[in-house]
């Protein structure tokens, strides 16, 4: 790793007796070397993580959010592929999927903030799709990365900073975003005063398996282990922390969808009027220009590539479980085999024991049989036959 961040981080460790829980716990649970675990609302918490001033990005060649985050650490460090190549693998992966789903809620021209929208390639597919949509990040460099790669509008600088008009916003989208805010409470809380009264917030966050231990975790090789990131993922919730949440931010409506990462993700729609999904019909009814409907015929095509990839996905998921059952299976088989081959030995055994068992008692029948003859014969006869066994003298 590199040293972007590090006095601040040495500061964090230091200047505090030890982490606080967003929901204001204080005594947390030991969990693992890099976190601890809130038991009153199932949130793992970072030891040492990134203070508000580290997470900032004053200036963008040495901050850990700066030009190198999205460069050599998401390389070197990460091991993902670096962003000129997210830029375009993100577009028919991840982002299709976050667009059918903001779709299901909000439909076009509505107004969409992305926080953390890194290369821009979102915000674009979003603008495409026909909504008014612009995207925020920190860095300097990657606001114009992503200006000039996809020609989008990107706010520079945290949301709270932001001169847009509360109230005004139909959608905000966190993806992958809630796990690196120092202040999660804060930062959608002010997300909040920016939508409409019938706005959504729609979050990409890691899923914590609640009541998982850390010793769990590794024994059954999760994939929520590579997510464990200590120093950038401040709080990783589990759904009932991430429920917690949203409820005191006064979004009673939650829904969990299915995230493109279910593995390890959740995926959260919330808003504080009830959530009204979209009729498809009626949104195909309001593309009707030859652009839009190459466009609603694209967005079939994709939704028809979805079920084939879940369809994929589930049969996938019966595979590994009917091998597992087969691993089961077969080492039941073995054990069974070798108990088999146990029997088999010890009846051998047993056998081989009867066999001279019963040559014994033989013997044993064979030297009563003549005992017997010879008790049965007249007295002078049996002495004349003992004096003749004698063994006879010499000399």
């Amino acid at each position: 790793m590199d040293d972007r961040g590090t006095s601040a981080v040495i500061a964090h460790e230091t200047d505090r007796e030890g982490p606080v829980c967003w929901c204001g716990e204080r005594g947390l649970r030991p969990f693992s070397p890099a976190y601890a675990l809130c038991t009153t609302c199932g949130t793992l918490v970072a030891r040492h993580g990134l203070t508000p001033e580290a997470a900032a990005v004053a200036d963008d060649d040495r901050a850990f959010y700066g030009k190198d985050y999205w460069l050599s650490h998401q390389t070197n460090d990460l091991g993902n592929p670096d962003i000129t190549r997210r830029a375009r693998t993100d577009l028919s992966d991840r982002c299709m999927h976050w667009l059918r789903t903001l779709m299901g809620y909000k439909a076009p021209p509505a107004r969409v903030l992305e926080i953390g929208c890194a290369h821009g390639g979102f915000v674009a597919l979003l603008r495409w799709a026909g909504y008014d949509a612009t995207g925020l990040e920190l860095s300097p460099w990657v606001v114009d990365y992503a200006r000039e790669t996809f020609g989008v509008p990107v706010l520079l600088g945290p949301v709270e900073a932001q001169p847009v008009a509360e109230g005004s916003l139909d959608a905000i989208v966190l993806n992958d975003v809630v796990e690196h805010l120092p202040d999660p409470r804060a930062t959608l809380a002010a997300c909040a005063r920016l939508l409409k009264p019938d706005g959504v917030l729609v979050v990409q966050m890691p899923s914590y398996p609640e009541g998982a231990s850390f010793e769990q975790l590794r024994a059954g090789n999760s994939p929520f282990l590579h997510l464990m990131d200590g120093k950038e993922h401040l709080n990783l919730f589990s759904p009932r922390a991430a429920r917690l949440l949203f409820e005191r931010l006064g979004f009673s409506a939650i829904e969990f969808v299915r995230a493109h990462f279910d593995v390890h993700d959740m995926y959260v729609i919330a808003g504080r009027l009830p959530l009204v999904r979209t009729d498809p019909e009626a949104l195909a009814r309001t593309m009707m220009t030859p652009e839009q409907r190459v466009k609603l015929a694209w967005l079939d095509l994709l939704g028809e590539v979805e079920l084939l990839q879940a369809d994929r996905a589930a049969r996938l998921d019966v595979i590994q479980r009917l091998d597992a059952e087969c691993a089961a299976r077969l080492d039941v088989i073995q054990r069974l085999e070798g108990a088999a081959r146990q029997a088999r030995a010890d009846a051998a055994a047993a056998r081989s024991e009867c066999e001279r068992l019963v040559g014994e008692l033989r013997t044993r029948a064979a030297t009563g049989s003549l005992t017997r003859k010879l008790m049965g014969l007249p007295r002078r006869a049996a002495r004349y036959l003992k004096r003749s066994m004698r063994p006879r003298s010499v000399g």
